[in-house]
């Protein structure tokens, strides 16, 4: 499962990659939030997306920077978050650090960069080897 959320900066990009991922037939569980709230804050939403999210699940989450998702999601220790703003940082993410949650920032990079981003988060897998001694560190 794709778990998705995101803030009010977030908001319009999370609803199209909603709409593309469930296109291509991936399970979508949308953690709002549902209706544009121009002064709404990313931890009441990524919050809860990190608390839902399971070893097999991915997340993408959607903020102005991409920072603040990122720093929320990764206090939790199930989940490595990146915030990519290209696709080698999330090839690289998943390849050698296993990342499982994609920060984004909607007011750093277009929708169409933001695509090519996640299609190469979603197929790039985890090389495994040296880097599960480094993973098993943190």
């Amino acid at each position: 499962m794709i778990i998705l959320s995101c803030d009010h900066a977030g908001f319009d990009y999370k609803n199209k990659i909603k709409n593309y991922l469930i296109k291509l037939n991936y399970e979508v569980s949308d953690m709002g939030p549902t209706k544009y709230e121009s002064d709404d804050d990313y931890p009441d939403f990524v919050h809860p997306a990190c608390k839902k999210m399971s070893d097999k699940d991915i997340g993408i989450f959607v903020c102005g920077s991409g920072i603040g998702a990122n720093v929320v999601a990764n206090r939790y220790h199930h989940i490595r978050a990146v915030n990519a703003v290209n696709t080698e940082m999330a090839r690289l993410a998943r390849k050698d650090e296993d990342a499982n949650v994609l920060c984004l920032g909607a007011r750093l990079i277009s929708y169409q960069c933001a695509l090519s981003i996640i299609k190469t988060f979603l197929k790039s897998r985890f090389e495994g080897g040296r880097h599960v001694r480094r993973i098993n560190k943190i």
